[in-house]
Order: structure tokens, then C-alpha cells, then sequence
């Protein structure tokens, strides 16, 4: 298959090209018009597939109770959103639910299916805060423990690709070493650590941060504390929810600004209630809040964040699409085959118009549909 546009997402700008697909990957890059080609997109823009790497859930299929049917139906869904491949990411609960959930997602990851690709496991939960808990089950957390975690990569088949933690309570940083020891990514998060704990956790190897501004010790100019570290060093990658809820947009700015177009990654944290009419009444302008208003999951689309950190956020375009594609590859580790538009990569695409409303998405060279 050849599909063509004149303005192909290649290297950070676009580019009038030609993609030659086989075997669910980009076998060549030509010069727009070379040969006939099977759909010519024109004006419209052709960008890597992209990916979330923080999102619980969809419309009753959630992370943390899978079943192998959701998890499907679920990964059909994620093309609508522009979405390829993702994390399916749990949250705090119980050590049971734990243990029935991580075999079932490692069937999951492991079987063949149509639609976006889930890349691995993301455990938001349980070695988080107390005090920075959210909307997540105070009774379930535990301090980081990395016997436990260890546990849990073992029921996962080895899937878990990323955890958050409260570094503070990781004594003399063992998990967040640990992790490391086993390409698990530490994201910090859900957390009162102080600038400095943050920093020695990424010198142990922690190198994310967990949706940035929330779930954390508020910025003080004399205490910068997690949210200080997020932006001031350089070897962290910082998560936004880029729905303007979860953060004011200015503040995703100030964000989006200071990592860069390296470091920024778009993420949804969307729960099993999106899309679900079922919970609309907790839907206020565009997120979930509980009775009390805390915040539970955003009921954001990929798609529109992109275009919300760009146009709302002001953030450069480059910066708002390197955040859901090529950042999070790199982030996760899978660069050589997801996340940007070269020879020998998967033909994951999506076809839009400026505004990021989709037109086409390809998983794997594979048409999806959008309706």
C-alpha cells in the first residue's frame, strides 16, 4: 500500500512525501507523487500513530479488573482517539485484585488483536502517599517495596513497563533501584518529596514524573519540592493531562516550556467511566470529580490534547505532537519501532486536519475504523 500527503509528519516538520507500507511497516519514504499511490491524503496531515501512556480505562473496560473481552473491545476503541498503542495502567487496590488483574493483562499484551497495540503495563499504584492520594484507595497503599514489585513483574510475564512511587518513603531508594535493575521506569508521583529526595531518586534512576501538577506537593518558591524538580532537571520526563482541567493550561505552559520538546508527554488518565453514559452525572466540564470534587480521570481524546497544548496551551506544534508520539516511545524504550515516521518502523499513522480531527488511523498499516 502507498499513501501520500504534502504535509507528512518527518524529523520534526512536514514534508510532501509518499509512504510505501508492507507487512504492517514503512518499507520506503518517496517523493511525493513517484508512484501511483493508493490514497493521497493532499493537504492533510499525516503524523505517527500516537500513544498514551497513562490511561485506566474506557467505558466499563478498566485496567485494574480486566477481562480479556474488555481489554479488546478496549483497544478498538483507541484508534478514535488517534491512539495505536498504549499503556494499560492500573491504579491502587488491593494485593488480590493485583494479582487477578497482571496475568490477565499479560494475556492481553500477548494475544493478537484487532486495533491499538497495548505496549506493556503502567502501575500507578500502590507505592504512593497517603497525603497525595487523589481519588486513589487510601487503604491499599503500601510503602515502595521492591520484593513486591518484583512479584507483581513476575505475574505481569515481565510487562510492567513503568510505576509511580513516592520516593520519599522508598528507603535508601531500594525500589526505585531496583526498578532500574529491571528497566522498570520509576515515575515519581502521587508525592510530598522534596526537590532534593527527587533529585537522588533520578540519580538511583527514577525518570518520570507522574501526571505533572497533580497528585503532588504544591510549588513554593522556597520549597520547589516535586513540582519544582519535574521542571528543573533535565533527565525527567514530565506527564500532563492536557484537558485544561487537571491543570490550567497557563500551568501546562509553564510546563510544556521548561521540559521542551523532549521531555513533555501528553497523557490521558482517563478512567473505565469515559464515554460511559452511565457516569455523567460525575462528568464536570470534561473530567470526572467524585461528590467532594476531587478529580478521578479526565475524558480527554489524544487527539484533542494535542491540539489543546498547541492552541490553548501555546506550546509549539512540534512540542504538542513530540509529547504524544516520539516522547513516550523514548520514554518506554520502543523508539526503533513506534513514534515517528522512518524506514523499518511499525506503519502506525493517523491522517488529520490541522485541528486534529481524524480522517484516517492506521495500527500496523491496518485502516481502522472511526465510526
Amino acid at each position: 500500500m502507498i499513501i501520500q500527503s504534502t504535509h507528512v509528519w518527518i524529523d520534526g516538520t512536514f514534508v510532501p512525501q509518499q509512504l510505501e507500507i508492507e507487512d504492517g511497516r514503512i518499507q520506503a519514504l518517496l517523493p511525493y507523487g513517484e508512484k501511483s499511490a493508493d490514497y493521497d491524503a493532499a493537504d492533510h496531515w499525516i503524523l505517527p500513530g500516537f500513544i498514551d501512556i497513562h490511561t485506566h480505562g474506557w467505558n466499563r473496560c478498566e485496567a485494574g479488573a480486566p477481562t480479556l473481552e474488555a481489554m479488546q473491545r478496549w483497544q478498538k476503541h483507541m484508534p478514535k482517539e488517534g491512539v495505536t498503542s498504549f499503556l494499560a495502567t492500573t491504579a491502587t487496590q488491593s494485593v488480590q485484585k493485583n494479582e487477578q488483574a497482571l496475568p490477565i493483562l499479560k494475556q492481553a499484551i500477548e494475544t493478537e488483536a484487532e486495533g491499538a497495540e497495548i505496549l506493556g503495563i503502567n502501575m500507578e499504584g500502590n507505592f504512593i502517599s497517603h497525603q497525595f492520594h487523589g481519588a486513589q484507595d487510601l487503604y491499599t497503599i503500601v510503602k515502595p517495596d521492591p520484593e513486591v514489585l518484583l512479584h507483581y513483574q513476575d505475574l505481569a510475564g515481565g510487562h510492567i513497563l513503568t510505576v509511580t512511587c513516592a520516593v520519599e518513603f522508598d528507603e535508601d531508594y531500594a525500589f526505585v533501584k531496583t526498578a532500574a535493575e529491571h528497566q522498570i521506569r520509576v515515575s515519581c508521583g502521587h508525592s510530598g518529596a522534596s526537590f532534593d529526595q527527587v533529585k537522588e531518586a533520578v540519580h538511583w534512576g527514577a525518570t518520570g514524573i507522574t501526571h505533572c501538577g497533580n497528585g503532588m506537593r504544591p510549588f513554593h518558591h522556597r520549597n520547589p519540592g516535586i513540582f519544582g524538580a519535574a521542571l528543573n532537571l533535565d533527565e525527567l520526563y514530565a506527564e500532563v493531562i492536557g484537558d485544561g482541567i487537571h491543570v490550567h493550561f497557563e500551568t501546562a505552559h509553564l510546563i510544556g516550556t521548561m521540559k521542551g520538546e523532549d521531555k513533555l508527554i501528553l497523557v490521558t488518565d482517563s478512567a473505565e467511566c469515559k464515554d460511559d453514559p452511565d457516569y455523567a452525572e460525575f462528568g464536570k466540564e470534561g473530567a470526572f470529580r467524585l461528590p467532594d470534587g476531587t478529580l478521578f480521570g479526565s475524558a480527554l481524546y489524544v487527539n484533542q490534547g494535542i491540539d489543546n497544548l498547541h492552541r490553548k496551551a501555546r506550546l509549539p506544534l512540534k512540542t504538542a505532537i513530540n509529547a504524544a508520539t516520539i516522547n513516550p516511545a523514548r520514554y518506554l524504550g520502543v523508539e526503533a519501532r513506534k513514534g515517528s515516521i522512518a524506514v523499518g518502523k511499525d506503519a502506525d499513522l493517523v491522517v488529520c486536519d490541522e485541528h486534529l480531527q481524524l480522517k484516517h488511523v492506521y495500527c500496523r498499516g491496518v485502516s481502522q475504523p472511526l465510526e
